[in-house]
C-alpha cells in the first residue's frame, strides 16, 4: 500500500471515530417539589446547559451539540432549542424518586418539516418515564404518527409541528410500580394515543457516555427518571420549546394552561414568537457522479471519505457483500442459464448491435420477451409496464441494477425498479384501495434472473442528513407470475415491495433493515438468504400487508410470505443487542388494495433461523393491527433463533395450503 493511500484510511477512520473526551461525574437528585416548571434563559441566558441543569435537568457529554437557547418573546425571552438533524441521538433527563404515582409533562412547542421533504415532519418529541426496569414511551416520527412502548396512532393529515401547539403527556402508575405504567399523549387538548409499560434491560442510565461507541447504554435503562430528546435511532428531531412543566402526583387534567399559568406564575398561553429560521437543507447541490461517493459529494470538509459500500471493478464480492460485508451464500457466480430465445441483448458498450441500456431494450421489444443482460454497472431506474418481461443476466456479480433512488419521500418515491402490471386506471399508492381486477392479461409476468439490484438510496441519504431511508430495491404490482432466481436485493428499509402478485424466488439473497421485505403479494422464498443488517432500533424483516393477489381470480392462492428451507441470518450486533430482530409485523393496512378486509400471512418452513430473534419475535403493527389477528406461523424450524414456543403450523395447515409450491402459489415457475 503506498503511503499517500494508507494515510487517507487513516485519516477517514479518524472522522468515524474521534477520540474520546473526558467525562465528569454526576450526581441525579430527585425534585423537592410536586410542581416543577422549565423556563429557558431563567437558569443561564447563554448556555443551555447549565440553564437546564439549574431547573433540574440533567444533560449528557453531547449535549452542547443539539440543544441551544434562541430569542423568543414570553416568559424569560428565551426559547430552547433542539436540533439532531445531524442523526446523532441526544436528550435530557428529569430525575426521579421512583415512588410517583403520576408524572405529567406538559410543554408548548414549535417543530418543522424536513427541508429535503416537505412531506416529513421531523420528530417533535421523544419521552419516556422509566419506573426502574419498566418503562412508557411516546414519541412522535417522520412517519406523523405517535408511538408507544407497544402500539401506534396515526395522525395525517393533522400537522403538529409547523405551528406552535400544546402538548400533555400523562404516566400513570396507579399502585406506585413499573408493572401498572401507562401513557397518554393529548395534542391540543386531544387524546391521540394512549400506550402500557414494557421491561427495559437491567443496566444503568449513564450520562458519563461515549458517542462513538454504539454499545455504551446513554441515558436509556433502569432507574428512575423522565427523559425528553430523541434517543431511540428512528428519527430525526428538531422543536423549540416555551417550557417544560412536570407536575408530580397531582391531577391536572381538568385545569387549563391559565389556570396552570397562575399556579407557577408564567405565561403558558401566549404563542411565542422568534426569528428562528428553522433546519436547513442539507442536500447537496448534486448526486454523486459515481457509484462510488467521494468527500467533495457528501458536502464533507473531509479531505477523504470512505464509502463501505465500493464496489471495485464493476464486480461485488460476494462472500464480502457491499455495505452489509455480508456472505451471499445462496448465490452462484456462475449459474446455468436457461435454454430460452433472446430477443435482445444489453451491453454497456452497445458491443455487437446490443442495446446501451436496459430501458432501451425493454422499450424495442415485444411483450412477452426475455432479454440478455451482460456484465455491467447500469445506473438505471426503471419503470416496466410491459407485459412478459424476462431479465437473464450471466452473472450477479458483475451484473448490476443500481442507483440512488431515495430521494423523496413515501415508498413509491423510491422504487429502484418497479414493475406494475395492473390496468392503468388502478390506484397503487400506499394506504389507497381500488377495485381489484377480474383476470390478469396475457403475459402478466416478469421473471429475473442472475441480477444484483442495488438501491443505495438509502446510503447517500444517510450522508446528507438522513432524509429518506426507504431504498426500494425492486417492486411488484399486479404481476400475475413471477420468477426470481439467483438475484440479488440490496437495500435498507423496504428493499422489496411486493404490493400484490404471486412470487417464486429461488436461491436468492435479500437484505435490508427495517420491514425490507413488505406488501400484500403471495410469495414464496425457496432456498433463499434473509440477513437483517445493523441496525440500533432493531431490525424487522417482513410487513404483511393483507394478502393480494392482485386478481380476483388467483385470489385462493393469497398465502402471504412463505419462506421454505431458507437461512434467516443478521449482522452479529443483534446476537447481544438490546433490540433483535423481528421475524414479521401487520397487518399493514396500507401495502394492498385490499385495506383492512384480508389478514397478514407470513410464514417460515424448516428455515435455518440464527440467534438473533426478538423474545416477542411477531410484532402488531398497531393497537387495532396486531399479531394475534395475523396468521404468522413457524413450521419445523431450526436454529439457537427457532422457537415452539412461537405460534407453529399444524401439519393439516401445512399439508393443505403449504406443502407444494404449487399449492401455494398456483402455478409451476418456469422461465421463459
Amino acid at each position: 500500500m503506498k503511503v499517500t493511500k494508507l494515510m487517507a484510511v487513516v485519516l477517514a477512520a479518524a472522522c468515524l471515530f474521534p477520540a474520546v473526551a473526558a467525562s465528569k461525574a454526576r450526581k441525579m437528585n430527585p425534585p423537592k417539589s410536586n410542581w416543577n416548571l422549565y423556563l429557558p434563559g431563567k437558569g443561564n441566558k447563554k448556555d443551555a446547559a447549565k440553564d437546564l441543569e439549574k431547573q433540574g435537568w440533567q444533560s449528557g457529554d453531547n449535549f452542547s451539540k443539539h440543544f441551544s437557547l434562541v430569542d423568543g418573546d414570553v416568559n424569560g425571552k428565551k426559547l430552547l432549542k433542539f436540533d439532531t438533524t445531524d442523526s446523532q441521538q441526544d436528550a435530557i433527563v428529569f430525575p426521579l424518586s421512583g415512588k410517583e404515582k403520576k408524572v405529567t409533562v406538559i410543554f408548548k412547542a414549535r417543530g418543522a418539516v424536513d427541508p429535503d421533504n416537505t412531506d416529513t415532519p421531523l420528530s417533535i418529541f421523544y419521552a419516556y418515564l422509566e419506573k426502574g426496569n419498566d418503562q412508557a414511551v411516546l414519541r412522535h416520527n417522520s412517519s406523523n404518527q405517535i408511538k408507544g412502548s407497544n402500539n401506534m396512532s396515526r395522525l395525517r393529515p393533522d400537522n403538529i409541528v409547523s405551528d406552535w401547539h400544546d402538548f400533555r403527556l400523562v404516566y400513570d402508575a396507579p399502585d406506585g410500580t413499573g408493572g401498572s405504567l401507562t401513557a397518554k399523549a393529548y395534542v391540543d387538548g386531544k387524546l391521540r394515543h394512549e400506550d402500557t409499560n414494557k421491561p427495559r434491560p437491567e443496566y444503568t442510565i449513564d450520562l458519563n457516555y461515549d458517542p462513538t461507541v454504539l454499545d455504551v447504554p446513554y441515558m436509556t435503562g433502569k432507574g428512575n427518571y423522565l427523559e425528553f430528546g430523541d434517543n431511540d435511532g428512528s428519527s430525526n428531531a428538531y422543536g423549540l420549546y416555551a417550557y417544560f412543566l412536570v407536575v408530580i402526583d397531582e391531577d391536572v387534567s381538568n385545569m387549563t394552561l391559565e389556570e396552570l399559568g397562575k399556579k407557577v406564575k408564567a405565561d403558558l398561553v401566549t404563542n411565542p414568537k422568534t426569528d428562528d429560521k428553522g433546519p436547513a437543507s442539507r442536500r447537496p447541490k448534486s448526486k454523486p457522479a459515481g457509484i462510488n461517493m467521494q468527500g467533495p459529494e457528501v458536502n464533507s470538509t473531509d479531505p477523504v471519505y470512505y464509502d463501505a459500500a465500493t464496489i471495485s471493478g464493476g464486480k461485488i464480492k460476494l462472500t464480502k457483500l457491499p455495505f452489509s460485508r455480508a456472505d451471499a451464500e445462496v448465490i452462484s457466480s456462475m449459474p446455468d442459464l436457461p435454454n430460452i430465445k433472446y430477443a435482445a441483448t444489453v451491453e454497456p458498450k452497445g458491443t455487437d448491435g446490443a442495446y446501451k441500456t436496459i430501458a432501451e431494450a425493454i422499450a424495442a421489444v415485444p411483450e412477452g420477451s426475455a432479454i440478455k443482460v451482460l456484465p455491467g454497472l447500469y445506473y438505471e431506474k426503471l419503470k416496466i409496464t410491459k407485459n412478459g418481461i424476462s431479465l437473464i443476466g450471466t452473472d450477479p456479480a458483475k451484473t448490476i441494477i443500481y442507483g440512488y433512488e431515495a430521494d423523496t419521500g413515501g415508498i413509491d418515491g423510491n422504487l429502484l425498479v418497479e414493475v406494475n402490471l395492473l390496468p392503468k386506471d388502478i390506484v397503487t399508492e400506499p394506504g389507497q384501495t381500488a377495485p381489484i381486477p377480474e383476470a390478469p392479461a396475457p403475459n402478466a409476468y416478469f421473471n429475473a434472473a442472475n441480477i444484483t439490484f442495488y438501491n443505495k438510496g438509502a446510503e447517500w441519504n444517510h450522508e446528507w442528513g438522513g432524509a429518506e431511508r426507504r431504498s426500494i430495491a425492486l417492486a411488484l404490482k399486479g404481476v400475475d407470475s413471477s420468477y426470481l432466481k439467483n438475484c440479488i436485493f440490496l437495500g435498507q428499509q423496504d428493499t422489496l415491495y411486493f404490493r400484490s402478485g404471486r412470487v417464486y424466488a429461488e436461491n436468492c439473497y435479500v437484505e435490508g433493515d427495517v420491514d425490507y421485505i413488505c406488501g400484500g403479494a403471495t410469495v414464496l422464498f425457496d432456498k433463499c438468504k434473509i440477513h437483517t443488517i445493523q441496525y440500533l432500533n432493531g431490525g424487522i424483516i417482513v410487513a404483511a400487508a393483507g394478502a393480494d393477489t392482485g386478481y380476483k381470480s388467483t385470489a385462493s392462492f393469497a398465502n402471504g410470505y412463505v419462506f421454505r428451507d431458507c437461512k434467516i441470518t443478521a449482522h452479529k450486533s443483534f446476537e447481544t443487542a438490546d433490540k433483535k430482530v423481528t421475524l414479521g409485523r401487520g397487518t399493514w393496512v396500507g401495502g394492498s388494495a385490499t385495506g383492512e378486509t384480508n389478514v397478514g400471512k407470513t410464514v417460515y418452513i424448516r428455515c435455518d433461523i440464527q440467534n438473533v430473534v426478538n423474545k416477542e419475535a411477531w410484532a402488531n403493527w398497531d393497537n387495532t393491527n396486531t399479531a394475534a389477528k395475523c396468521f404468522f406461523r413457524e413450521y419445523k424450524c431450526t436454529g439457537a433463533g427457532a422457537s415452539t414456543a412461537r405460534p407453529q403450523m399444524t401439519d393439516a395447515e401445512y399439508n393443505a395450503t403449504y406443502s407444494t409450491t404449487e399449492k401455494i402459489l398456483g402455478f409451476t415457475p418456469v422461465m421463459k
